[in-house]
């Protein structure tokens, strides 16, 4: 006859059970979220001042002198994207959503709180035209503003470092 202790075997409630289950799982998803991943959260903090797409447009054709035209996507009629030209062939640079934009990205999240969806920001298109040498600092700087009094800047601070320097 086999007889067992409670020492011999623990039980727990299928509540405790599932609960570190979910810990576990939530540790193994931490890979997958970004090192400011609340922050870029928090849309109430990152709207800053909205600039709808077609002032974002206008002001990028005058500072380039037209090196650099939006066209709509043909995927998806609700985004455009901003193209120049690179050894004679068009070159997309970067796609945004046609409307109103944020000044600084934000994401949104699913369930298990992983990044879905990133509305993005009209400084991170701008971030995106100086990485692709298109515009300068002082031509953001000029038509922009420098973006430093906002407090969702320490992304915009960091990603245009390069820029800033040059």
């Amino acid at each position: 006859m086999l007889t067992t202790t409670t020492k011999q075997l623990k039980r727990i409630s299928l509540k405790e059970g599932l609960a570190g289950l979910k810990e576990d799982t939530n540790q193994q998803l931490d890979r997958y979220r970004l090192s400011d991943h609340a922050e870029l959260k928090n849309t109430s903090k990152r709207t800053g001042q909205m600039l709808y797409h077609t002032d974002l447009i206008r002001r990028i054709e005058k500072l380039t002198h037209k090196r650099v035209w939006a066209e709509d996507s043909i995927n998806d009629s609700a985004v455009c994207g901003f193209y120049t030209q690179h050894n004679g062939a068009k070159k997309f640079i970067c796609a945004f959503d046609k409307g109103p934009l944020p000044e600084f990205s934000h994401i949104t999240t699913d369930e298990r709180d992983l990044p879905i969806k990133e509305k993005r920001g009209w400084r991170t298109v701008l971030t995106r035209l100086m990485q692709a040498q298109v515009i300068t600092w002082p031509q953001v700087k000029y038509g922009f503003g420098d973006g430093l009094d906002h407090a969702a800047s320490d992304r915009w601070t960091f990603n245009t470092r390069e820029a800033r320097a040059k």
